[in-house]
């Protein structure tokens, strides 16, 4: 309800700041030609005839003096502090000498004031400085509650909408893995089962253990590091029973303590399925991945080698791009661990390796 009524009055502020503006100026010229007029002096009306043509210069040299430091705080919010002030203290100088100024002929204009003492120049400067800089502070103010507060509103309500954006992003980066991840192991098994390999059913049973996993335990943000390499094993023997250790030899090397630590889920299965994928090709020897991951209670590190396919000399080797698992993946670290991961994609001649290290 608080929030509701919240909003409300920040959207009526924001629509009628025009109208707020307004009002303000219309109520600090009464109190100008109110005081000036009390004052009985030289813009007293009964003093001079050109009262009124004072007290509308006053307030106009006003007005500009404050839309001026509006422009300033706006144009140098992004700069040093030594400019800001330097250039806020000159303008305020100038428009308040220019009041002064205005004030002095006023009195040049009226003998009856011209003969008073401290009449003069300097001793109006001086005189009018408390009177101009509380007038500008009433502004200063009554600007910041108008506009610069709903600024600040505004930016808040943007970086929820880039907060709200970027998970959004992230959602569906991780909803493309399911896919992504399914249509490689459907392939898979399509092969197996042309050849009628007896391992089929049970690939397709470990698979459903895997789906498990990915479609109702990673609807969170985070999942236990234990879990992650949980599924990260039982991938690689899935793999296993698919690739013979005649044909590829797999090494997994997992090291220290995960107890307590938390990553995003479906991270590193993009680079096991392209290490798999591109690892253990047909070729003219055997396949090798290798796979270490070494954990403390401040960093993962994580670090895996795929064999090439061998090939004859005269054949084109090609290149390795990892298509988008590894676009997806590189877009979801960027998201997930801003300036909190470091990612090395190598293309040696005789393998490939990624190392990827990510700070909790």
């Amino acid at each position: 309800m608080l929030d509701a009524l919240r909003q409300h009055y920040s959207k009526v502020f924001y629509n009628y700041r025009w109208l707020l503006h307004f009002l303000f100026w219309f109520l600090f010229s009464l109190v100008v030609f109110d005081q000036f007029e009390r004052s009985g002096g030289l813009f007293s009306s009964k003093q001079n005839s050109y009262s009124a043509i004072y007290k509308l210069s006053y307030i106009f040299i006003m007005m500009i003096q404050a839309y001026g430091i509006v422009g300033i705080i706006k144009l140098n919010s992004n700069r040093s502090k030594l400019i800001f002030w330097s250039t806020f203290i000159l303008w305020f100088l100038l428009c308040y000498t220019s009041a002064a100024a205005l004030i002095y002929h006023a009195v040049l204009g009226n003998p009856a004031m011209a003969s008073k003492p401290d009449t003069d120049f300097l001793s109006i400067i001086k005189n009018s400085f408390t009177s101009h800089l509380f007038a500008s502070s009433i502004f200063i103010a009554f600007y910041y509650f108008v506009d610069i507060h709903d600024q600040q509103k505004q930016i808040q309500r943007l970086g929820d909408f880039k907060a709200q954006k970027i998970a959004l992003e992230s959602s569906f980066l991780k909803s493309q893995v399911n896919p992504h991840f399914l249509f490689n192991t459907l392939n898979n098994i399509y092969a197996l089962s042309l050849k009628k390999s007896a391992q089929t059913p049970i690939i397709i049973e470990r698979l459903e253990a895997l789906l498990h996993y990915m479609l109702y335990e990673c609807k969170v943000d985070r999942v236990s590091l234990d879990d992650e390499f949980k599924f990260t094993t039982s991938y690689i023997e899935l793999e296993k029973l698919r690739h013979n250790e005649d044909h590829c030899k797999v090494t997994v090397k997992i090291t220290g303590d995960t107890n307590g630590l938390v990553i995003a889920p479906l991270l590193l299965i993009n680079f096991l399925e392209n290490a798999f994928k591109h690892g253990t090709k047909t070729s003219f020897g055997k396949s090798w991945i290798n796979m270490e991951i070494e954990t403390t209670a401040e960093t993962l590190h994580f670090k895996l080698q795929n064999s090439k396919p061998q090939k004859p000399a005269n054949a084109v080797r090609s290149e390795y791009t990892g298509g988008i698992g590894l676009v997806n993946v590189r877009r979801r670290l960027e998201i997930l661990y801003p300036k909190r991961h470091v990612l090395a994609i190598d293309n040696f001649p005789e393998h490939f390796e990624v190392n990827l290290t990510i700070s909790f």
